[in-house]
C-alpha cells in the first residue's frame, strides 16, 4: 500500500467534530444551552472567531439555534431538514439519481407488493383515477403535469400498502422524488409510463402480489436506461 501525505485538520475542523459529537452522544440534550463563545473559545484554547465559525456550522445542519441576547441552543433533530439538504444534490449529481433509483427500486417494489396484497376496491378506483389524469396530461403534452400525476400514482401506491414507515418516507422525500421524476419524464416521454401503470394496477387488482413487484421492478429499471451517463 501506497504511504499518502498526512493532511492537516484545520482547528475549526475539530472543534466544529468535537461539538457535533458531544450533541450526538446526548452530552447536550434538546433546549440546553450550550457554554458561550467565550466559555468555548477558554475550554479550547482557541479564538471565539474560530468557536463562532463552528458554530455558525451547527447551526447551518440545523443542530443548533441562536438567539439573540440569549445563546446557542440545542435543537431538536427533525428527519426533514436533515434529509431536505440533500436535495439540491439531486441536481448536481448523476450519483445522486442513481441512488433515488436504488431507493426507488427497494421501496416502490414492496409497496406494489403490498399494495396487492391489502388494495381495498376503494384504492384500484383511485389508481385509475391516477392514472387517467397521467393520460390526460399526456394528451395536452403537459410534462409538468403528467410528472405530478405520475408522483400521485406512485404514492397512492405506497398509501395502499398501509404501511406507515413507506408513507413517511415517501412524504419526507416527496421534492427529491419530484425533481427526479420531471427528469425521467423529460427524457422517456409518457408512453413507457402509461404501459407499466396499466400493469401495475391490474396486478394490484388481481391481489397478485409477486406480478405487482415484477411489474414495478420492470419499470423503475426501464427509467434508469433512459440515463446512460450513470453507467
Amino acid at each position: 500500500m501506497a504511504i499518502r501525505k498526512i493532511k492537516k485538520v484545520r482547528i475549526g475542523d475539530q472543534v466544529f467534530e468535537q461539538l457535533k459529537q458531544m450533541i450526538a452522544e446526548g452530552e447536550w440534550k434538546p433546549g440546553d444551552r450550550l457554554p458561550s463563545e467565550t466559555d468555548l473559545a477558554d475550554q479550547f484554547g482557541i479564538s471565539r472567531v474560530t468557536v463562532r465559525q463552528a458554530l455558525q456550522r451547527l447551526s447551518a445542519l440545523g443542530l443548533i439555534e441562536t438567539r439573540l441576547g440569549e445563546g446557542s441552543f440545542v435543537r431538536k433533530a427533525e428527519i426533514e431538514e436533515t434529509l431536505d439538504q440533500l436535495i439540491p444534490t439531486v441536481y448536481l449529481s448523476h450519483d445522486s439519481i442513481e441512488q433515488v433509483f436504488e431507493f426507488r427500486e427497494i421501496i416502490e417494489t414492496a409497496s406494489a407488493r403490498l399494495a396487492a396484497k391489502r388494495a381495498e376496491p376503494d384504492d384500484i378506483r383511485e389508481l385509475r383515477n391516477a392514472h387517467k389524469r397521467c393520460e390526460e396530461a399526456a394528451q395536452k403534452d403537459d410534462q409538468n403535469a403528467f410528472s405530478e400525476a405520475d408522483l400521485a400514482f406512485h404514492f397512492r401506491i405506497g398509501e395502499i400498502s398501509r404501511n406507515p414507515m413507506i408513507i413517511r418516507t415517501n412524504q419526507i422525500l416527496q421534492e427529491t422524488l419530484r425533481a427526479t421524476m420531471s427528469e425521467v419524464i423529460s427524457r422517456m416521454g409518457y408512453e413507457h409510463a402509461l404501459h407499466y401503470h396499466e400493469q401495475i394496477i391490474d396486478a394490484i387488482e388481481a391481489h397478485d402480489e409477486t406480478a405487482a413487484a415484477e411489474r414495478m421492478a420492470e419499470h423503475i429499471g426501464k427509467n434508469r436506461d433512459y440515463f446512460p451517463e450513470r453507467k
